[in-house]
């Protein structure tokens, strides 16, 4: 009786154990902070911390797929039933890099000169969205070019509002942003145009506008616009095991009459929202549809 019990004891810790591993850049050897990893086909992931290590409990997504994506690398899909036959294989994982023209285009826009600055982006009715962000979700806008002039990207900025019902498993976000060509064909995000990795962190749960300078990056605005994206990322990844938490500072969110922004998981594909809002007006007595986008802004100079 008592070694069946000490069986299924040692049964049930084998199955608990988390697969520990450390993720590096091939080229460099060096660890990878940041780095984000899921479940292919589960909403279910966590991301490296500041020595490029995480854990995660594999055993129950054995028939699936283990996906991995970092900023300037390529994306690697690793089986989870080869990483759980032959764990002490992947204790190191490493990354390629992802091999781009991404230089030639930098030194093009170095050799063009520019005029004055322009604002454009989403500005129009804000609201507070009440609903915390997981991290890790990635929240792309589409930008779009009115103009059909080309230009550089010089500046993005956006807001973040207070969240008042704090709890707590409440959990401080920062914020990754990034820049991709827009997909007309697919109408969705396209290409990588910066491996800069532009992370912004809050340190408190405010209302601020957050502004950061990208012009050193020489980020170019195409004739069909640009999508921004950003992404929830968890300070502290080593605390992300809980399933049940809300992060702050909350985006703040604007009304617009288009569906311009898509949604994915840690570098997972990309959807549209489905879903149309309504409100309607006391006054005049009709209902208005409307979709909602993080409200940012971007600031461009065209080519002369």
């Amino acid at each position: 009786m008592r070694l069946t019990f000490l069986l299924c004891l040692l049964s049930f810790v084998g199955l608990a154990q988390s697969f520990d591993s450390t993720i590096k850049s091939k080229k460099t050897f060096n660890t990878l902070a940041y780095v984000n990893v899921s479940i292919l086909n589960k909403r279910v992931g966590t991301s490296t911390n500041l020595e490029g290590k995480f854990s995660m409990q594999l055993e129950k997504f054995k028939s699936d797929t283990l996906l991995i994506s970092y900023l300037g690398f390529k994306t690697e899909k690793i089986a989870i039933s080869s990483v759980l036959k032959n764990p002490a294989a992947y204790k190191e994982i490493y990354l390629e890099d992802e091999l781009s023209s991404l230089d030639d285009v930098i030194i093009q826009i170095k050799k063009k000169k520019y005029g004055s600055k322009h604002s454009l982006g989403l500005r129009k009715k804000w609201f507070y969205s009440r609903v915390g962000v997981q991290f890790g979700m990635e929240q792309a806008i589409l930008i779009p070019n009115d103009k059909s002039k080309v230009g550089k990207i010089e500046e993005i900025s956006f807001w973040v509002g207070k969240e008042e019902q704090l709890f707590y498993n409440s959990r401080l976000t920062w914020f990754r942003i990034k820049f991709y060509s827009y997909n007309e064909e697919k109408n969705e995000p396209k290409e990588l145009l910066s491996y800069q990795d532009i992370i912004l962190k809050p340190q408190k749960n405010e209302k601020e506008q957050l502004k950061v300078d990208v012009s050193s990056y020489h980020i170019p605005f195409s004739e069909d616009g640009v999508c921004v994206v950003i992404e929830t990322v968890n300070p502290n990844p080593n605390k992300e095991s809980d399933n049940q938490y809300i992060t702050y500072p909350q985006l703040i969110y604007s009304r617009e009459t288009d569906n311009r922004s898509w949604n994915r998981y840690r570098g997972n594909n990309w959807f549209q929202q489905s879903e149309e809002h309504r409100s309607t007006s006391a006054i005049i007595g009709f209902e208005k549809k409307y979709y909602i986008a993080p409200a940012l802004k971007i600031k461009v100079r065209y080519e002369k």
